[in-house]
């Protein structure tokens, strides 16, 4: 029986805590993500076409139900289209979780393409921000990163690198 993968712990570990849908944008570095969604059958891929508006519906999500609303995209740009979203969540207190996919390990630093400090840009307005770097942080961070947007009632936010996902 093969392993499961990062991104399948992810999806699991959401579906455990209720998340029932994500907005997002799939690109190169978060098709891992994206494969495990598409492989289970209790959350639902909600795909735009712009991040900006995943991370509003993720807001919006948030603030009509109460449940963490959650969005996902890609690394570099695609991240800094979640920021006016985010803002709307933070302001009003929403419970959201920001998944955004990154560079390989090995690329993170010298200014790849796509590659920017995720960790700086998200920890201006964040209650929680970590990279996963490893497989065995999988199941503290995505849990931690739930908790403080629920219990905090704020933008909690994860970057996964393309290798580990």
């Amino acid at each position: 029986m093969r392993a499961k993968t990062v991104s399948e712990v992810i999806v699991e570990q959401l579906a455990a805590w209720g998340v029932e849908s994500i907005f997002g944008l799939p690109g190169t570095t978060c098709l891992g993500l994206e494969d495990a969604i598409r492989k289970q059958n209790e959350i639902r891929f909600i795909k735009v076409r712009h991040e900006e508006a995943a991370a509003l519906m993720a807001s919006a999500y948030a603030k009509l139900t109460g449940k963490v609303g959650v969005c996902l995209t890609i690394a570099g740009p695609g991240a800094t289209n979640l920021i006016t979203g985010l803002y709307d969540a933070k302001m009003d207190r929403a419970p959201v979780l920001a998944i955004t996919g990154q560079v390989k390990l090995q690329y993170i630093g010298p200014g790849s393409f796509q590659e920017i400090d995720q960790d700086a840009l998200f920890n201006s307005f964040c209650v929680f921000n970590k990279t996963i770097n490893s497989k065995e942080q999988t199941v503290e961070l995505v849990t931690l990163a739930l908790k403080h947007a629920l219990v905090e009632r704020g933008v909690s936010h994860l970057t996964i690198p393309n290798d580990i996902q």
